[in-house]
């Protein structure tokens, strides 16, 4: 069942007519295909094969090709029609010609070397062989990537014996044994092994953007976005830039200044508005014990919460109560929110752990803790939940 791949002598064919050899648990084998296979960090090829969906192409170990296709109608001996997703396929090929150049860049200039790499829907990422890189660093490799693309640099493809391509002076260990290597050359920019697809000419990476980098495994991971999905970045970025700086009525130079003044009092209001919510909930609370039912002589407090109060401020107030039973109940969002509090001498009226599943299992309850507080969620009306609280206490 061996498949012949097209896809490195005709990078840009878009269709070709295929006979089906098999269909197997694995996905569908054809005697030719342009789907480039996924690995080496880029993605396989998807479209359609006789007019069914192509999810996904993928490569076993034994290098037979499968083509995962979505219920295929075609049998096997049939000729059937492959077609590309195109945009998914050549977004693929721009990346990749453009890691080639980033990474070259980085070890010639810069001497940092590419450990791994990832072409994503949205994002390339390269992880370097370095702990730190200074976001300046990182502006001057994405200036020099650019120069390198409007340059229009050549993509060319060689081949070597193992002998001869480790002679050669590439900036990373070739990964494959035995003959039959295959090179992949950007003049003047990088000279490396890769079994991936690339465009035939840096101009056609059309734009690269470095937007970001992350820690991962003691290494710096970069992060690029290329052509369409970069400037389609640049675009997102310009509206969000644009609406904020409406918002805060202030020009895009002044817009972080703003926003970190905004921030500042954000975080004093929230302190001074959760100052006034504690306080609100300890008068409420000292209220509902005053006239609060006493069983044996321990207050009991039933809660039906309606104020813009949240259940961690109640259960707070509650600890200043050294004899209490409370239980409150808050509905919210289409949930029943509860809390259950049993303080001291309160803890004899009421098993809670014993007696929690005859509690929640009619409102579809669940929730934890321990002692003296519990709390939860569920289902059903909070006076509900209430009345069932204090029928459990006679």
């Amino acid at each position: 069942m061996n498949t012949i791949a097209t896809y490195y002598a005709q990078p840009y064919l878009k269709s070709l007519e295929a006979k089906v050899l098999a269909i197997t648990e694995e996905g569908v084998v054809l005697d030719r295909t342009i789907c480039y296979p996924e690995g080496g960090g880029q993605s396989g090829d998807r479209g359609s094969i006789g007019g069914c969906p192509l999810l996904d192409t993928i490569k076993d170990e034994q290098k037979h090709i499968f083509h995962k296709v979505q219920e295929p109608t075609f049998s096997v001996g049939d000729t059937v029609s492959i077609d590309l997703d195109w945009e998914h396929r050549y977004h693929y090929m721009q990346m990749h010609t453009a890691q080639h150049i980033a990474s070259g860049i980085l070890f010639s200039r810069f001497g940092i070397g590419t450990v791994s790499v990832h072409q994503g829907e949205k994002a390339l990422t390269i992880e370097t062989d370095t702990a730190n890189i200074d976001e300046t660093l990182c502006y001057q490799l994405e200036d020099a990537v650019n120069k390198a693309v409007v340059e229009a640099h050549p993509v060319s493809y060689e081949v070597h014996t193992q002998k001869e391509a480790e002679a050669l002076p590439l900036r990373r260990t070739i990964k494959v044994k035995g003959d039959g290597i295959r090179l992949v050359v950007i003049e003047g920019i990088d000279t490396i092994a890769c079994g991936g697809l690339h465009t035939e000419n840096t101009r056609e990476v059309g734009l690269f953007q470095y937007t970001a980098q992350e820690k991962i495994r003691g290494h710096v991971r970069l992060v690029f976005s290329v052509g369409q999905k970069a400037l389609e970045d640049i675009r997102e970025n310009r509206s969000v830039v644009m609406k904020l700086s409406a918002l805060f009525s202030a020009p895009k130079e002044n817009l972080a200044a703003v926003a970190e003044v905004a921030l500042r009092q954000a975080v004093l209001d929230k302190s001074l508005l959760q100052r006034k919510g504690q306080r609100l909930a300890e008068v409420m609370l000292e209220a509902l014990v005053t006239k609060a039912e006493k069983i044996e002589g321990i207050p009991v407090v039933l809660w039906k919460v309606i104020d813009d109060l949240d259940f961690k401020q109640i259960a707070q107030v509650f600890a200043l109560y050294p004899d209490l039973a409370l239980c409150a109940a808050k509905e919210e969002e289409g949930r029943l929110l509860w809390l259950v509090g049993l303080s001291g001498k309160a803890s004899s009226l009421f098993d809670f752990p014993k007696e929690r599943a005859a509690l929640l299992t009619s409102f579809q309850g669940k929730g934890g803790g321990r002692p003296p507080l519990w709390q939860g969620m569920g289902m059903g009306e909070a006076a509900d939940f209430l009345d069932s609280f204090r029928r459990l206490l006679e």
